[in-house]
């Protein structure tokens, strides 16, 4: 039987200085493969709809992708503030909560900051690949429509 359609909780957030507390965030899971060393790298990625591309890196993706050639650099416009990122090609999977491949997404980027100061404390996964399912979030489960294959 093939799964069509896939949940996760959400993350559960912290508080701000002042007390208040930040909305859970959906995350779902991504394996992200690099073929040129056999290698991948399963972890959460913030879902950010928000965020027009496939893959914005945190330290732990940037390390992974580290030794890997970009295809190019480019800049992401900020509320005051120009984020260079260097875009790196990859393969890309969302995994169960068992680490299961259940969907390939192929080949995506991931952009990867230049600068320290610009990392994400976590993966964001946007549009680009968002944009290949059906999403449900309802505040505390995110529920994913799989296309037929």
């Amino acid at each position: 039987m093939r799964l069509t359609s896939i949940e996760y909780q959400y993350k559960e957030d912290g508080l701000l200085p002042d007390g208040s507390k930040v909305a859970d965030i959906p995350i779902i899971n991504l394996l992200i493969v690099r073929r040129d060393i056999r290698k991948g790298i399963i972890g959460e990625s913030i879902v950010d709809t928000g965020f027009d591309a496939a893959i914005y890196a945190n330290l732990e993706l940037v390390e992974f992708l580290e030794g890997s050639t970009p295809t190019r650099t480019t800049s992401l416009h900020t509320a005051g503030h120009t984020v260079t990122c260097e875009i790196f090609p990859v393969e890309c999977h969302l995994v169960n909560q068992d680490s299961k491949p259940v969907f390939s997404f192929g080949g995506v980027e991931a952009y990867c900051p230049v600068e320290p100061i610009d990392l994400s404390e976590d993966v964001i996964v946007g549009r680009a690949i968002l944009n290949q399912l059906k999403l449900e979030l309802d505040g505390k489960l995110i529920k994913l429509h799989l296309p037929k294959t």
